[in-house]
């Protein structure tokens, strides 16, 4: 039997590429007879860069730049050469088969995982670090970015991005605002886009479709998550209102930019970028898809495991397990979705809606979550051997 093992990560104790480690383990003792496949998923978010660049044998570039609050952190960047990519991708994505991708993930600059419960805030952080990414990254000639915003810090529409592409964000007395933040915003006097950097065509991998304003945007729908006061959801949702018709504005652009599906994902960066480059949002799961040629994995399976931390409503809005699910039901293969934990509603609808497919956590109830994340490892292997020795 041929096994596909496609899982994502378990947040704050298995990575991806840890899992499907360990269902490699678990099916190559379980029985000879067995194959197996790893295919680790990413959301844009931890491990992005890493699981697309080691994937196609890229190199690695090493870049410092200003984390979520101002330090420097060093950070690792993927290079790929677009020859080797699947065809696919190019038409996909609208960019040529020509030079190298930098492949860029953005939680690993301003990744809000980084920051201690206690510092995290929106209203300070800043997107700056994105910016210095870019600037650098188009310095090494590529000619093309893809930029992964899942796990972000940030709730600042990438002003601070744009500050270190060339934007100057002036105060009254003409100085530069140097850390552009939401909390500084009302220093604001004057935007000025004449230095502009060049970069070459963005391409923004994301899995969520809000809009940048309203109850489904990004301050309403992820500022909470963030550290953002309930009291203060209000006050943001103006000053990102207000902002974003200042930078429009300034980009002689229209303010339709901000209904852009996915433009309120990860703090609005995308709707910033948007205004002054030459991006697209691509959906993440599909382009993940793409990379890993997952389509045809799925078809020459027998059966599938696949996974992630939690598997609750949100997974069914384009997260990788259920995409996955999904995608294995137009071939009729067997699914076995192994998660953390496992939410009753969710999986309920989900097995509604396709057929052979088993869910189930592989977290123990009698166990604490810090029991839990530490045993990851243990659970999960004695879960998957004991849905293996169905299949004997």
């Amino acid at each position: 039997m041929h096994i596909l093992a496609a899982f994502d990560k378990c947040k704050d104790s298995l990575s991806a590429r840890e899992i499907c480690a360990l269902a490699q383990k678990v099916v190559s003792t379980e029985s000879s007879d067995h194959s197996i496949q790893c295919i680790p998923l990413t959301d844009g978010g931890e491990g992005f860069s890493e699981l697309l660049t080691h994937a196609k044998n890229g190199n690695y570039h090493s870049i410092y730049a200003q984390d979520s609050l101002g330090e420097e952190k060093e950070v690792k960047i993927g290079i790929v050469p677009s020859d080797q990519l699947e065809p696919s991708l190019h038409e996909f994505t609208d960019l040529p088969n020509q030079g190298n991708w930098a492949i860029i993930e953005m939680s690993s600059i301003v990744g809000l995982a980084d920051l201690a419960l206690e510092k995290r805030n929106p209203w300070l952080t800043s997107t700056i670090g994105v910016g210095q990414l870019l600037e650098k990254v188009g310095s090494l000639g590529v000619s093309a970015v893809i930029l992964g915003i899942g796990g972000s810090s940030t709730n600042d529409m990438g002003l601070g991005a744009l500050s270190a592409l060339g934007v100057k964000f002036l105060d009254h007395d003409d100085l530069p605002i140097s850390f552009p933040n939401p909390e500084s915003w009302p220093r604001i006097a004057k935007i000025s886009t004449q230095g502009l950097v060049s970069l070459p065509p963005i391409r923004i991998a994301c899995d969520v479709s809000n809009k940048l304003l309203g109850d489904d945007g990004a301050t309403f729908q992820f500022g909470i998550q963030k550290g953002l006061c309930s009291s203060r959801k209000i006050e943001m949702e103006e000053n990102i209102e207000f902002m974003s018709s200042r930078l429009a504005t300034a980009f002689d652009k229209p303010l339709d930019f901000r209904e852009q599906a996915g433009s309120g994902a990860a703090g609005g960066v995308g709707y910033g970028l948007s205004l002054g480059f030459d991006t697209k949002f691509v959906p993440g799961f599909s382009f993940v898809s793409k990379w890993f040629d997952l389509e045809t994995a799925i078809k020459k399976a027998d059966l599938i495991l696949t996974g992630e931390g939690r598997f609750d409503q949100t997974s069914l809005y384009g997260k990788g397990p259920y995409e996955i699910i999904r995608m294995a039901s137009k071939y009729e293969k067997k699914v076995i979705l192994l998660a953390g934990s496992v939410e009753k509603e969710a999986a309920e609808k989900c097995l509604r809606e396709f057929g052979d497919v088993k869910i189930e956590a592989f977290g123990s109830d009698q166990l604490s979550l810090v029991e839990n994340l530490a045993n990851a490892s243990e659970l999960f292997e004695q879960k998957l051997n004991f849905h293996l020795s169905y299949y004997q």
